[in-house]
C-alpha cells in the first residue's frame, strides 16, 4: 500500500470547499465579460475582468486589468494590476506595477515596484503601501502609512501620513488632513501651496538606519550557507521532486504561485474545523504539523525551483529526473549564486518582500500540485 502525506488530505479537502464556493477559471488568457453570481478564484497569463463579481476575488496572472467592480475583497498578484473598477471591501494588491484609477470602499494594502494612485481614484480606509516609487495623486479617507524609496504625494489624504523613505515630495495642491510625520535622511520636499492641517514631525536618519521595510527571510550570511546545505540534503533525497516542480514553474508560473496562495489561505481555515469539531481535532493536529513543516519546506523548494527554471531557460530543456540519491552537481553549482542574489535582494525594501513571498508561493503551489495529482490514484 502506497503511503501518501497527510499534506494530500489537506489539499483533497481544499479543493471541494474552492470548487462550491468560487466560480474558478484558469487558462492563458482570460476574460471575464459577465457577471459572476459568487466569488471568484482565478489565474492566468492575461486575465481582464470587465463584469461584476457579487463575492471576493482572489486574482493571480502575469497582468491583471479590473475593470468591472467586485462587491467583496480582492487579493491580486501579477507583474502588473490595474484596478480602474471598484472594491467594495478590502484591496490586497501585489504586483511589479500596482496602478488604482478606481475606488476602494475600505482598507487597502498594496505592495509593489512602482506604485500610481491615480488622479479620481479613491480609497476610503487606512491604507499601508510599500514600494519603490509611490505617486499619490488620489483620495484616502484616513490614515496613510508608507515604505518606500521615493514618494510623491499630490492627492488628498484625510488622516495623518506616515512616510518612511530616503525622498519625499508634497507636490502643488496636495491636502493632509492630519499630521505628516516623516522618517527619512532628508527632509521632505513641501509645496509652498500645499496644504498640511496637523503638524509636521520627523527624524533625519541615515538611510542605513531606517526601519527595515523588507524583513530579510533567508537572513545572513552564515543562514545562507545552512540554506545551501539543506537545499543539497533535498536535491539528494528528492531530486524529482525538485525537477517537477521547476518545471511546473516554467510551463504554468501564475497557476502555481495562485495554487500556493489559495493553499496556504485554505489550510488554517481547514485545521480550524477540525479543531473545533468532536472527532477532527487529532486530524487537525496532524495537518497542523504537516501545514508547519510544508511552509518550512516551501521556502527551500522554492529557491530549488528558481535554479531548475535557469537551468531549463540555459539549456532549453527540463533536465531528467535523476535515479537514486546522487547530488546534481551542476544544479548545486547553480544553487550558490542563486542564493547568494536572494541574499543580496533582501537587502531592498519591499524588492525583497515580494520576491520572498513569490518563493514561498512557489514552493508551496509546487507541493499542492504535485500532491493533488497524486491523491486521486486511492485504488
Amino acid at each position: 500500500m502506497r503511503r501518501r502525506p497527510v499534506l494530500c488530505l489537506l489539499f483533497l479537502l481544499a479543493l471541494p470547499v474552492v470548487s462550491a464556493l468560487a466560480d474558478t477559471r484558469f487558462g492563458d488568457t482570460i476574460v471575464i465579460s459577465q457577471a459572476v453570481p459568487d466569488d471568484l478564484y482565478a489565474v492566468g497569463g492575461r486575465l481582464r475582468i470587465e463584469g461584476s463579481v457579487a463575492g471576493d476575488a482572489v486574482l493571480a496572472a502575469g497582468t491583471v486589468a479590473i475593470e468591472g467592480d467586485i462587491d467583496g475583497d480582492v487579493s491580486a498578484v501579477g507583474g502588473q494590476v490595474a484596478i480602474s473598477g471598484g472594491v467594495g471591501d478590502d484591496l490586497r494588491a501585489a504586483g511589479g506595477e500596482v496602478s488604482l484609477r478606481g475606488f476602494v470602499t475600505d482598507h487597502a494594502a498594496i505592495l509593489g515596484g512602482a506604485v500610481r494612485i491615480a488622479e479620481g481614484s479613491a480609497i476610503a480606509g487606512r491604507t499601508w503601501i510599500a514600494a519603490d516609487t509611490l505617486e499619490m495623486a488620489g483620495q484616502i479617507g484616513a490614515d496613510l502609512r508608507v515604505f518606500a524609496r521615493t514618494v510623491v504625494i499630490a492627492g488628498q489624504i484625510r488622516g495623518d501620513v506616515e512616510i518612511t523613505a530616503r525622498e519625499i515630495r508634497i507636490d502643488p495642491g496636495a491636502v493632509i488632513g492630519g499630521q505628516l510625520i516623516w522618517h527619512s535622511d532628508e527632509p521632505p520636499l513641501i509645496a509652498e501651496d500645499a496644504l498640511i492641517l496637523g503638524d509636521v514631525a520627523g527624524n533625519r536618519a541615515p538611510v542605513d538606519e531606517l526601519p527595515e521595510t523588507a524583513p530579510p527571510v533567508f537572513g545572513n550570511w552564515a543562514l545562507g550557507i545552512a540554506i545551501i546545505v539543506a537545499a543539497a540534503g533535498i536535491f539528494w533525497l528528492s531530486p524529482s521532486l525538485v525537477v517537477r516542480s521547476g518545471a511546473l514553474l516554467h510551463t504554468s508560473p501564475g497557476r502555481t504561485l495562485a495554487v500556493g496562495a489559495i493553499a496556504i489561505s485554505l489550510g488554517p481555515l481547514l485545521i480550524v474545523v477540525l479543531f473545533v469539531s468532536i472527532f477532527g481535532w487529532l486530524l487537525g493536529l496532524l495537518l497542523l504539523v504537516a501545514y508547519v513543516l510544508a511552509i518550512l519546506l516551501s521556502g527551500l523548494l522554492g529557491l530549488l525551483m528558481l535554479v531548475q527554471l535557469v537551468r531549463i531557460r540555459a539549456g532549453g530543456q527540463a533536465p531528467v529526473p535523476a535515479t537514486g540519491r546522487s547530488l546534481d552537481w551542476r544544479g548545486l553549482a547553480l544553487l550558490v549564486p542563486v542564493t547568494v542574489l536572494a541574499l543580496l535582494v533582501q537587502s531592498v525594501p519591499v524588492l525583497g518582500t515580494l520576491f520572498s513571498l513569490l518563493v514561498l508561493l512557489a514552493g508551496f503551489g509546487a507541493l499542492a500540485s504535485l500532491a493533488m495529482r497524486r491523491a486521486p490514484s486511492v485504488a
